[in-house]
Formats: C-alpha cells, sequence, structure tokens
C-alpha cells in the first residue's frame, strides 16, 4: 500500500514536471488587450504573460491524486479587478473543469477542489478574461 502511494506520488510529479516543461504557455488562449504586434504598452493586459502553476492532493473523489488549486503568478497589473476564467483541459483538449475567480496582481489563486480533475488527465490549462476591466471612477 505505501508502495503504490510512493508510485502515485512520484507519478503526479513527473506529469506535473512534464507539463511545465512542456510549456502551458503555448496552449494558453491569447485573450489580450492589445494587438500583440509589438510591445504591450504599460499597464496591459496581456494574458499570455502570466505562468500557471498547480497545487496537488489526494482527493477521494478522484481515486488519486487531483488538482485543488491554480496559481496565476506574474498577472499584469493592468488585469487587476477582472474576472478570469481558469480551464482544465484534458489529452484531445476537451474541458474537463472550469473556474472563475477576481484577477489580483501580481498573483491570483483559483480554487478547484470542486472541480475534482485527476492529475493523470490533465494536459493543458487555458485562461480567459471574461469581463473588462471596471470603468474609471467620475470625478466629481
Amino acid at each position: 500500500m505505501a508502495h503504490e502511494r510512493t508510485r502515485a506520488r512520484r507519478a503526479a510529479g513527473v506529469t506535473l514536471a512534464w507539463l511545465g516543461c512542456a510549456g502551458l504557455a503555448v496552449s494558453m488562449a491569447r485573450a489580450l488587450t492589445w494587438d500583440g504586434g509589438e510591445a504591450a504598452p504599460a499597464g496591459a493586459c496581456v494574458v499570455d504573460r502570466i505562468t500557471v502553476g498547480y497545487d496537488v492532493d489526494y482527493l477521494a473523489a478522484v481515486g488519486g491524486y487531483g488538482v485543488t488549486r491554480a496559481s496565476l503568478s506574474d498577472v499584469p497589473d493592468g488585469c487587476a479587478g477582472r474576472e478570469v476564467a481558469v480551464t482544465l483541459h484534458g489529452a484531445d483538449d476537451a474541458a474537463l473543469a472550469q473556474a472563475r475567480t477576481a484577477v489580483t496582481a501580481p498573483t491570483t489563486t483559483v480554487d478547484l477542489a470542486d472541480a475534482a480533475v485527476p492529475v493523470a488527465d490533465l494536459a493543458g490549462v487555458s485562461l480567459a478574461l471574461v469581463t473588462d476591466a471596471p470603468a474609471p471612477a467620475a470625478a466629481g
């Protein structure tokens, strides 16, 4: 039993390392606020610059290790105040789970514990801004 858990942890670690090396940024949606043809202006929200990391834990619901949280780092200041949808994808690019949360800079944490996605099924992630930046307050 202990050997199976060790092997499962090792497999989960190898899978996550592979995903990191494969460059999840390649599969991230390019939800940008500029056309991408030149350097982004200061304060722009450029989603493909955001780095995604995962927290993994044993989940009885999936009978093994699953993704419980996504940690978004290097979040541009221009993204703060918007809502981001984080979608976990399987090998066939099918959406396995999605969670939304308000964006904070420079890091945002997205709770995925209710999504119950086994690590072995995870092949990629995409990010999409689902709301615009808040309108500036009117001067009085």
